[in-house]
């Protein structure tokens, strides 16, 4: 049979049963403010697996590294640039250079899920285009609140006045509130600081400290903790506009799917932790009733103030959006 004749013959099967597609697959590169081991992170595997799961295989994330790629304070700039496609797990108050309203999302009252019903997570997408060129994904731990840990005893809130803690931005106002010295510096700077003095306590993200090895030089966890966890997901716009738009879906879908799951599993895995912290002589420093509740509205009174001041057009609405 003739050449002809016979492509004739594919042309009429294609029509008659369909043109095959071959679907393209995408590789992101992907990024955390902190190494694969710390705990925080516990959830990355499988908010990977996820969007390989809603993407029928289409959609890969290669976790390339944290700190020892790109140190923590860049990674907002290298997201912005799109020298790397996503950040994975990023606390919001990183974004606070470029994007002053960031600390919005650790004061915030309300769950991740929560914000997807009022407004709110429309509104952190916008923002985080507009200021990051960058499309905001969803916040994998909520909720969970972030702790105060020192190595002396915590009896009143008079006791911070002069003690040297180690913050990230949204910490500051707070800290400099209850008469204390703010120190900014990147989580794997803690353990030294702590070991040399150069700091007598940290905050961090309501556990963690174990998997930073940071038990060894801490005493005594202040209860009761305060704001909550605020983990950015987020992709470069350049990437995310490059997508075809059912991953785009995809993507979206399996970071909104992950953020129950995340939580809950945050909120088991700091419980458990501060059991083990008891067990091995760390103290709980219990405030008074009175104090807990003066330390609970300080951190709100306070960080609104520093948000709505550095961003009189967006702080006002999200406070508007986030507080019971």
């Amino acid at each position: 049979m003739k050449k002809g004749l016979w492509f004739g013959l594919y042309l009429i099967f294609l029509i008659a049963f369909g043109i095959p597609s071959f679907a393209q697959n995408f590789v992101l590169k992907g990024i955390t403010f902190a190494q694969r081991n710390e705990a925080h992170l516990t959830e990355i595997p499988m908010l990977i697996d996820m969007i390989k799961k809603e993407s029928n295989g289409q959609l890969k994330i290669n976790w390339v590294g944290g700190p020892e790629v790109i140190p923590p304070f860049d990674q907002s700039i290298a997201l912005k640039n799109g020298t790397i496609d996503m950040l994975l797990y990023y606390p919001f108050s990183y974004f606070t250079s470029m994007l002053p309203v960031a600390d919005a999302k650790g004061i915030s009252q309300l769950s991740a899920w929560e914000e997807r019903k009022n407004g709110c997570y429309d509104l952190w997408v916008k923002v985080f285009r507009e200021k990051v060129n960058a499309e905001y994904l969803g916040c994998l731990h909520s909720v969970v609140p972030l702790r105060i840990y020192t190595r002396k005893n915590i009896k009143t809130l008079a006791d911070f006045k002069g003690m040297k803690i180690r913050v990230m931005p949204l910490y500051v106002p707070l800290l400099k509130a209850l008469g204390a010295v703010p120190v900014m510096m990147p989580g794997t700077e803690i353990h030294t600081a702590m070991e040399r003095g150069v700091v007598d306590g940290f905050m961090w993200g309501g556990y963690g400290i174990k998997s930073l090895g940071l038990e060894g030089v801490t005493k005594f966890v202040i209860e009761p903790g305060i704001f909550q966890l605020e983990a950015f997901v987020g992709i470069n716009l350049a990437a995310f506009n490059k997508l075809p738009k059912d991953l785009q879906v995809a993507l979206k879908r399996a970071v909104q799917k992950m953020e129950p799951i995340a939580t809950e599993n945050a909120a088991k895995i700091a419980a458990a932790e501060l059991d083990s912290l008891q067990k091995m002589g760390i103290k709980i420093a219990k405030l008074s009733s009175e104090d807990a509740k003066k330390l609970i509205d300080l951190s709100y009174e306070t960080t609104w103030k520093k948000v709505i001041e550095q961003d009189p057009v967006y702080g006002p609405q999200f406070k508007k959006l986030t507080t019971k």
